[in-house]
């Protein structure tokens, strides 16, 4: 800036404090104007240690929220976890129980277009595993083995209707052929007990359990609980409804049957 420019803006500062210092009515009108237009920047000045306050909060806020979602992670970690520890130790209870050699597996597979059909294992041929042995789960009956390579194997769960079981009724001890009931078209899987004789008196809730006909399934494995019973169409044998007893929902871990 010039020389002369500075002079200038010099003189007219000072002219003007000059005037606002006279008792006069416009000094006490510049002064009372300079008063007004300097409060809005008081009030900002007022505000700033606010707004600070304010942002402080929100990102102490975003910590607490940060830490709740993983709290909420973890929780739901350990829940699962519990949960399988809880399977596991069934399924332990029943190996050290059973009077068979038994192989643990993982439910690593399902058949997608047929919910109900089958499940892949991730046990195979490498750990004794063959065609048309037992699988089980904690709570009962899960299926067959029905293919296997090295290290996997396809389950044909008993809610098929082409896996057939030899079955007992627990009460009368009357035999049956146990199989799954329209569960391709289901929403919740069930069992069906055939050629039971029409004069065997049928309660509902009492167990069904395999009877060892067949060559596959030992005798005594829980299949399911009755529901109901109807006389067929020709009247020589009772339907029984079955509700299985393994959970088909939930299927994890599960053992199968080494001879």
């Amino acid at each position: 800036m010039k020389r002369e420019n500075l002079v200038i803006i010099g003189l007219f500062v000072l002219a003007w404090a000059l005037l606002l210092g006279q008792p006069t009515r416009v000094g006490a009108r510049l002064r009372t104007l300079f008063v007004q237009l300097g409060t809005p920047f008081e009030r900002l000045g007022d505000l700033i240690p606010v707004l600070r306050t304010h942002a402080a909060l929100a990102r102490h806020n975003d910590r607490l929220r940060a830490e709740n979602n993983d709290l909420r992670r973890q929780i739901t970690e350990l829940q699962h976890q519990r949960a399988e520890n809880q399977q596991l130790r069934a399924l332990l209870q029943i190996k050290q129980a059973a009077p068979w050699r038994t192989v643990g597996a993982r439910v690593i597979g399902r058949d997608a277009s047929n919910w109900w059909k089958s499940i892949q294992i991730d046990r195979g041929s490498d750990d004794g595993v063959r065609p048309d042995l037992p699988v089980l789960s904690a709570s009962g009956l899960v299926g067959k083995t029905v293919s296997v390579t090295a290290g996997e194997s396809r389950v044909l769960l008993l809610l098929d209707a082409s896996c057939k079981i030899g079955a007992l009724l627990e009460t009368s001890r009357d035999p049956g052929i146990v199989s799954g009931a329209h569960a391709a078209f289901s929403r919740e899987p069930r069992l069906e007990m055939t050629f039971v004789d029409r004069k065997v008196s049928v309660k509902v809730g009492e167990g069904v359990y395999t009877s060892g006909l067949g060559g596959i399934f030992p005798r005594g494995i829980l299949i399911g609980t009755v529901t109901g019973a109807d006389l067929d169409p020709q009247g020589l044998y009772q339907s029984v409804e079955l509700k299985p007893a393994a959970d088909f929902h939930r299927l994890e871990e599960v053992m199968v049957i080494i001879p």
